[in-house]
């Protein structure tokens, strides 16, 4: 008979493992990785994720407090594609910094009057920075990707070492660091590399109006500019000329393929690690009902975005931005359990169960 159950330890080799099947993957295909994973994976990892999250009443300590989570997912998809015109134009990175305060406001607070004040204190706050380039970067742009992805994966890792003190469990958060410098400080010349036009197409590129496509080439626009990693120079006659050189020196510059190796790393494993943790979190124990809509609904997804892709995008950057939206509260948890784990390893308490054990815990896990 087979044991119904996987070890811890055998789940962090296990995740050892597809880190570096995900890196090799994203250093040799970047692009062709990231929109993969993100068409194919994605979907099915936002529902049950969600679904997940329902069940654990999202962490939160109020019944209806998912509902302004969701609500917010909704004005942002309908803002990113100019659904509702006329809107201020920081408009997405202020509600989306207002829903991570709220999060933590959900998590640490039930008395609506404590919220109500913690809600007014952050809008007060947010008028000293609102306006800059920091600001906008961080709630537009990298909280709901790479800080989502990367970071919050990081630290699901490092309270799952902290919790369970084992070999295996730290020696995947070595790994994990490893892989990532790795992919951004090595950078191949790809000599026998090239994108195809249809996953230039898929992927993004600027065009001679100066503008994006539907896509998510912004990202590593994004990431040179604030980084100053390039700033690609002002726009120069002919213009045509300029806009190529940009989509050019993204999808061939040893650097620029790093990065999207990085970023295609980053999805990829995030994707993994949560299927891979299936029978510690057991996500898949819902009811039967639930599963088979979930299914439904992830076929339909990969249909809707094969069938027409302009739709498709802007279904899946709905349930994207919506899981990570409802997984604030469990973001704000882990950063709380982080700090219990190490004031409970400077004080001596023994750690949570016994090592080797895919037992559930107290401590939110991911």
């Amino acid at each position: 008979m087979f044991k119904s159950k996987i070890t811890t330890n055998q789940v962090n080799y296990l995740n050892i493992a597809l880190m570096i099947i995900s890196a090799a993957s994203a250093l040799m295909w970047p692009f062709e990785t990231f929109l993969f994973v993100y068409a194919f994976l994605g979907p099915l990892h936002y529902l049950t994720e969600i679904s997940w999250l329902h069940d654990k009443k999202y962490f939160t300590s109020g019944k209806y407090d998912a509902i302004f989570l969701y609500v917010v997912g909704i004005i942002v998809t309908a803002v990113n594609f100019d659904l509702l015109p006329g809107l201020p134009q920081n408009t997405v990175p202020f509600i989306t910094y207002l829903a991570f305060v709220a999060a933590l406001l959900f998590v640490l607070f039930k008395k609506t009057s404590s919220r109500f004040i913690g809600i007014f204190i952050a809008i007060i706050v947010s008028n000293f920075f609102i306006h800059t380039k920091a600001f906008e970067a961080i709630f537009s742009v990298f909280l709901p990707t790479l800080i989502h992805v990367f970071l919050f994966t990081a630290l699901f890792i490092l309270v799952g070492a902290l919790r369970g003190r084992s070999f295996s469990g730290i020696l995947s958060l070595v790994i994990f660091a490893i892989v990532s410098i790795g992919l951004l400080y090595y950078h191949p010349s790809h000599s026998n590399y090239h994108v195809q036009d249809y996953v230039r197409s898929s992927y993004g590129y600027l065009k001679d109006n100066g503008s994006f496509t539907d896509g998510f080439i912004g990202l590593n626009h994004y990431i040179f500019t604030a980084f100053n990693l390039h700033d690609f120079g002002q726009p120069a006659a002919p213009f045509h000329d300029y806009v190529n050189n940009i989509n050019d020196y993204i999808y061939h510059n040893p650097l620029a393929l790093s990065i999207m190796s990085f970023i295609a790393f980053s999805y990829m494993y995030h994707y993994l690690n949560w299927f891979s943790k299936t029978s510690i979190i057991q996500w898949h124990n819902i009811p039967k009902w639930r599963f088979i809509g979930v299914i439904v609904l992830w076929v339909a997804s990969l249909a809707l975005y094969a069938y027409n892709y302009s739709v498709g995008l802007k279904w899946l950057f709905l349930l994207s931005f919506t899981h990570v939206l409802v997984e604030f509260p469990l973001n704000h948890v882990t950063f709380i359990n982080i700090g219990k784990e190490i004031g409970g390893i400077a004080s001596g308490k023994p750690k949570a169960s016994k090592q080797g054990k895919a037992a559930p815990s107290k401590i939110a896990t991911k």
